[in-house]
């Protein structure tokens, strides 16, 4: 059976491809695929990272089917109409004004935001700029499911998640979340929640580029989905 395979970030470096197909026998797991793109292309290690069959996390048992989308992910650098979550190539500065104006109503007496900025220096390091790369099409996905994740655990009023993609420049925001609820508590819990979450499940990676060079920033990758 053919599978076609995407890799992201230093995966794709690495490869030197950010595509190919796979020809394995029936019965094939995403263990299996792995160990075929690594003969195909030695050099390349994925282990450590997680897997995603057509846009779902899945663990290296996972069976494979014909013309099934077989994604190999670094470890991540970490809704309806009440919710707002998104990707975007824009400034996000000018959006988080609009995006706690937009949480803030009677019924909710508390409203978190949350605003992630470039650091530099990093580690002792001066970052010139970061550059955000996503799995967009699962990105977008996984934010709305980390807001119905938001929802399931705290009555919430307005959830708000934004991720900033492309180049991000030094005091530059690349995370905007605003959280709305009855009660303090609940909203700064959710919002605390969700940053934890878009830092271990988002499919969005990081490049450092520094003064002398360039780094994929890693964090870790879900243990029970570790390849």
């Amino acid at each position: 059976m053919r599978v076609e395979v995407r890799l992201f970030a230093h995966y794709r470096e690495a490869a030197g491809t950010s595509r190919l197909e796979l020809d394995l026998p029936e019965g094939s797991t995403v263990a299996d695929a792995k160990a075929a793109v690594e003969t195909a292309l030695p050099g390349l290690d994925l282990s450590g990272g997680m897997a995603a069959l057509d846009e779902e996390l899945v663990k290296p048992d996972a069976p494979l089917r014909e013309g099934a989308e077989l994604a190999f992910l670094p470890p991540v650098s970490g809704g309806g109409g009440d919710d707002r979550t998104a990707l975007t190539r824009e400034p996000l500065e000018p959006l988080i004004g609009e995006l706690v104006a937009w949480a803030t109503a009677p019924p909710y007496g508390a409203v978190v935001s949350f605003v992630g900025t470039t650091r530099s220096p990093n580690k002792g390091r001066e970052v010139r700029y970061l550059v955000y790369e996503a799995y967009e099409s699962m990105a977008a996905a996984t934010l709305a499911r980390i807001a119905d994740e938001l929802r399931a655990r705290w009555p919430l009023g307005r959830v708000a998640i934004v991720h900033r993609l492309g180049r991000v420049n030094p005091a530059e925001a690349s995370i905007a979340i605003v959280v709305s609820s009855p009660h303090r508590p609940e909203a700064f819990e959710a919002a605390r929640y969700a940053l934890e979450r878009v830092k271990l499940i988002l499919p969005v990676w990081k490049k450092e580029h520094l003064e002398n060079g360039e780094a994929w920033v890693e964090g870790d990758a879900i243990d029970d989905h570790r390849l």
